[in-house]
């Protein structure tokens, strides 16, 4: 038996999923990659049904770095279910609260509120809104730019 603690789960929002496939940042997508292949690898991956949606569309919609449905899917097929919130009314009720308070659209609280929910310790986001929306102490939830240099 280890002594060790549990790996800290991470949830991954949509623009860190989109810059795994991002040609035009090689820097970016090498980072994402290493995160999101890290975090498969020892099972602390979460990520929401929005955030996936979003990731489906953005890199299978318009544009040069386009992916084919089938290429886009493969991220999908890695996924075991625990791995993905998919927000009930108490989720939306949440956000929508949290949207209140100012600062937040709907779809960016649903991120903050569905990484809370999947009991995630870091919210992975290059979006500089959340960092300040979100009160690590209050929220037990930290929002990690993993682009910024270090």
């Amino acid at each position: 038996m280890s002594g060790g603690a549990a790996p800290e789960l991470v949830f991954f929002d949509t623009n860190v999923l989109v810059y795994a496939h991002d040609a035009s940042e090689p820097r970016k997508r090498d980072i994402a990659r290493g995160l999101i292949l890290g975090a498969l690898g020892n099972d602390t991956l979460r990520t929401s049904t929005q955030a996936l949606s979003e990731y489906f569309s953005v890199v299978t919609g318009k544009g040069e770095q386009r992916m084919s449905a089938r290429g886009a899917s493969w991220l999908l097929d890695q996924l075991p279910a625990e791995a993905v919130v998919t927000p009930g009314l108490d989720v939306v009720r949440a956000a929508a609260a949290r949207c209140a308070g100012g600062g937040l659209s709907i779809w960016d609280a649903l991120i903050v509120e569905a990484a809370r929910t999947s009991g995630s310790a870091v919210l992975l986001s290059e979006d500089a809104r959340l960092r300040l929306a979100v009160d690590p102490r209050a929220d037990r939830l930290r929002v990690v730019d993993p682009f910024l240099a270090q």
